[in-house]
């Protein structure tokens, strides 16, 4: 088994309270990572289980495949009969439908779907703590921040932007007041060819927004989640996954959402109350006209976020929120 891609799943013990996995469930993984989660999830899944992963990192979807694979073969041995099925998609869950429909599985409407659903939004500390990935600013690294290792790298890309551009990215994506005049500043220096380095984009960021404090964020911590997010179109993902995600929950299927930024909470919470209360009536009406019905009800009243044993062993929780829906 590889180790190399090490990952402690968040928030493990909310998420198998609200998911709830059972003997011969089906389980869809959208953001596999590691398989933290997954292998917790699908040691209650044997035997007659199901589990499909999804990620877009070539690593993760490598060791963490091995890892399921491992942990069946080892549970079949132990009991003498099959554990669960096994199968990954190298891929965005922004193609999340039209993967799992080209390779013949079914959805609700067929009589399909899933039972339990997790979406683990955000980076697995493998792709911060791996230097050459270029998410964090700890060394000097070339500036990529791909998820999937292809395509356009982050140096790459902010080459494409406007200054007006790239603040835009920059406030609503790392809420950053001052996105004006890091945004031309950032321009500045990519125009120079100064800037395809996480330091030297770390350094713009504080020549701008001031001197690292001790015991408070770094200010380059926003920038580089902002330009993260619009690189990897990880809203664009999130906001995909929310409108088709419905389709392929069974009757009774729970889904999980960990979220680790207030837009990707923002969405959530806004899908959960859309589809618990889809009513579009006009609020002085005496009866609905509209006739939508609610696909279900959220599990949590409030989110579920890490305790202070949890931070003590794993300090990247600290921002993770958990919201969970039941489906009718």
């Amino acid at each position: 088994m590889d180790n190399t891609f090490h990952h402690i799943p968040v928030l493990l013990e909310p998420v198998l309270d609200v998911l709830s996995p059972r003997h011969g469930e089906r389980y869809l993984d959208v953001t596999l990572g590691g398989a933290g989660h997954a292998c917790a999830i699908a040691s209650r899944l044997a035997p007659g289980g199901t589990v499909i992963g999804v990620d877009r990192d070539p690593l993760a979807m490598r060791v963490a495949t091995d890892r399921l694979v491992t942990l069946g073969r080892t549970w079949e041995e132990q009991h003498g009969q099959s554990a669960f099925d096994v199968r990954t998609f190298l891929t965005s869950f922004i193609a999340l439908d039209e993967v799992l429909r080209d390779h013949d599985i079914e959805d609700r409407e067929q009589g399909g779907g899933f039972d339990c659903v997790l979406a683990d939004l955000g980076l697995s500390s493998p792709q911060i703590d791996d230097t050459n990935r270029g998410f964090s600013f700890q060394t000097d690294a070339p500036l990529d921040m791909r998820m999937s290792q292809q395509g356009a790298t982050a140096a790459e890309f902010l080459q494409t932007l406007s200054p007006d551009d790239l603040a835009d990215i920059l406030y609503e994506n790392g809420d950053i007041r001052q996105s004006r005049p890091l945004a031309r500043k950032i321009c500045e220096r990519v125009q120079a060819g100064e800037l395809s380095t996480t330091g030297q984009l770390a350094r713009v960021c504080c020549e701008v927004l001031g001197n690292p404090r001790h015991g408070q964020p770094h200010p380059a911590t926003r920038a580089f989640q902002a330009i993260r997010i619009a690189l990897n179109q990880e809203f664009e993902a999130i906001d995909t996954f929310l409108n088709i995600i419905p389709k392929w929950m069974k009757p009774g299927g729970r889904l999980a959402v960990i979220s680790f930024h207030s837009g990707e909470d923002r969405r959530v919470k806004t899908a959960f109350k859309k589809w618990q209360n889809p009513c579009t009536c006009p609020p002085g009406l005496p009866v609905c006209v509209c006739h939508k019905q609610p696909l279900g009800k959220a599990l949590l009243k409030k989110p579920v976020e890490a305790t202070p044993d949890e931070l003590k062993s794993n300090s990247r929780a600290r921002s993770a929120k958990l919201r969970a829906f039941l489906f009718d």
